[in-house]
């Protein structure tokens, strides 16, 4: 497949996502999106971070809702911000950076009223939330809010197992297993409380999804979007065999219903600065 080779930011790893393949394959997202911006608290002249825009879809949906406001989109890979780029509307901007450097991705006086990300912060390793976070709560206003959703508890338990299985058939004791941060609702309302976000009026839990796939999409979502977790640990020359081999595996992901749908599983959660 064309597109980007991983790379670091720092000491991070950045999945090698084609931007192209990404944006073809985010439905299963955008299906649910609806909730999201119902819990998203907007005003229309409010000024927005999108923490991880991706392809920018959603950035753009955000952007419509603040007409007299402005919504900034960060994420480190110059291909999916190509995408949001194409499908921006006039009060949105972009900043070329990791969740990672938003101390110094942004200007020091830089501040905003919404702060949200979706489908991001479980790509980040549980040890830089923190700091992460901090940074949040130093870019809101008084008031401002953080609206955050992504993998969290036992999301996608099934696909897990299956590409663990895929990964050691072809890598044997050294494959890797999965290194998202899908993390229980306890756990990050601790972490919140601890940085100093205000959840009187907010709340932090899991939600799970039953999330409608058929094969091709299933196949097209795993290809782009997932099997980059594996890839950071897996020899260079071994990420082609396992694309192809979890392609014509993925019949091992079918229901006995004949659909591929898959259980996923969200940390949601809405908190404050005090």
């Amino acid at each position: 497949m064309s597109g980007e080779q991983s790379h670091h930011v720092g000491s991070d790893w950045l999945p090698g996502w084609d931007g192209d393949l990404y944006a073809a394959n985010t439905a299963h997202h955008r299906r649910f999106d609806d909730r999201f911006l119902a819990t998203l608290p907007l005003g229309p002249a409010d000024r927005v971070l999108d923490l991880g825009c991706g392809a920018g879809d959603l950035t753009a949906t955000v952007a419509g809702r603040v007409p007299d406001g402005h919504v900034v989109g960060l994420d480190p890979q110059p291909s999916l911000l190509a995408q949001a780029r194409r499908r921006a509307v006039a009060n949105q901007s972009f900043v070329e950076a990791a969740a990672q450097q938003l101390a110094t991705a942004l200007p020091d006086s830089e501040r905003f009223d919404v702060v949200f990300s979706q489908s991001v912060l479980h790509w980040i390793k549980w040890a830089d939330h923190a700091d992460i976070l901090r940074e949040c709560l130093r870019l809101l206003r008084p008031g401002g809010a953080l609206r955050i959703e992504c993998g969290g508890g036992d999301n996608v338990r099934e696909v897990v197992r299956f590409l663990d299985a895929t990964a050691r058939s072809i890598a044997g004791d050294t494959a890797p297993s999965a290194p998202w941060t899908f993390v229980h609702a306890g756990a990050y309302l601790d972490l919140l409380l601890e940085i100093g976000f205000d959840l009187g009026h907010g709340y932090v839990h899991t939600v799970a999804q039953r999330r409608p796939f058929d094969r091709e999409s299933v196949i097209g979502w795993l290809v782009s979007q997932a099997v980059q977790a594996y890839e950071i640990d897996l020899a260079a020359e071994q990420h082609e065999t396992f694309r192809r081999q979890v392609a014509a595996d993925v019949d091992q992901l079918r229901r006995i219903d004949g659909t591929y749908d898959l259980t996923f599983v969200r940390l949601d959660l809405l908190a404050f600065a005090p």
